[in-house]
């Protein structure tokens, strides 16, 4: 499971009381994410926040807090779903980096009733992301990703592929396909949209979370994994029709999607079990045997595909 952060105390919440508004309360915690903390709080009016906090960055890192502020704050301006920003931590208030945002009513959805009617809003969804304009000052929080740029560095992938019995072969695919990539106007990209990501109201989204790892880069990367996802939820004809209506809406070819495709399965390496605690919070019963299993032969299938 995730590693959180301690429960905040009487005197940070005190603290947040004087900063955001009167008697400020901690109300539960939000389990299975893995990017940070999740807490909701809420006003004496009955109001709820959510109070989200990070992993310290290294020095040459960006502040995944200051990220995802920036981000929601892009989101809003471009009329895409995603909770409101309300308060940045400068005051060193938690040991950890925190932000506060809007409380979004909803939950995640992985049984919707409509399959296609779903991914179809995921696809929507994505393209309205894919429409944010950064500004120029925005680049040191927003890094361009290159073509051998996945969830991780090359070095790293290549480390944890080589503990996959099919890894090294998968790294040999994409690297055949590196050189032949077409070149795509970069944008924004939210580099960890998948459903889990993604709150609904009844069967309708309703906004989108978890931006801390915003970047700019090739639209198919974002389109591959949100994709491969859906395909782990065993619903290969979702995923199909989410890449179809992407393409539709947004007018993009997506010409590299069969390489994001095979970085997108390098991505959980060396063992996509590290995903179960998560989906398993979210209301996906999966075993990590037969995580492993699906993800297994969906690399042995893009493998034989040639």
């Amino acid at each position: 499971m995730p590693e959180y952060a301690p429960l905040p105390t009487d005197e940070q919440l005190q603290v947040l009381s004087q900063e955001l508004g009167p008697s400020i309360r901690f109300d539960h915690r939000v389990l299975g994410g893995a990017g940070g903390t999740v807490d909701v709080l809420r006003l004496g009016d009955g109001t709820r926040l959510v109070l989200k906090r990070y992993w310290r960055p290294e020095a040459d890192e960006v502040n995944p807090a200051e990220s995802e502020f920036r981000a929601l704050e892009l989101a809003a301006e471009h009329g895409v779903e995603a909770p409101t920003p309300l308060w940045t931590d400068d005051i060193d208030l938690f040991p950890e980096r925190a932000i506060v945002m809007s409380f979004v009513e909803g939950r995640v959805l992985l049984d919707p009733a409509d399959w296609h009617d779903w991914a179809e809003q995921l696809a929507v969804a994505l393209d309205a992301i894919h429409g944010i304009r950064p500004g120029p000052s925005d680049g040191r929080l927003f890094p361009t990703l290159g073509h051998s740029d996945g969830h991780r560095s090359e070095a790293e992938t290549i480390e944890a592929l080589q503990e996959h019995p099919l890894g090294m072969d998968l790294w040999a695919r994409v690297t055949a396909l590196r050189p032949d990539l077409e070149p795509e106007p970069p944008v924004y990209v939210h580099h960890d949209f998948w459903p889990g990501n993604t709150l609904w109201g009844g069967e309708k989204l309703v906004a989108v979370v978890d931006w801390e790892g915003g970047a700019v880069g090739d639209p198919a990367l974002d389109v591959a994994y949100c994709a491969l996802d859906i395909r782990m939820l065993g619903r290969d004809d979702a995923a199909r029709h989410f890449v179809e209506v992407y393409r539709e809406h947004s007018g993009r070819s997506l010409a590299n999607l069969a390489y994001w495709q095979l970085q997108a399965m390098c991505r959980p390496m060396p063992d996509i079990a590290v995903w179960v605690p998560g989906w398993q919070a979210l209301g996906f019963d999966i075993s990590s045997d037969e995580a492993r299993r699906r993800h297994s032969a969906l690399i042995g299938e893009v493998l034989e595909a040639g």
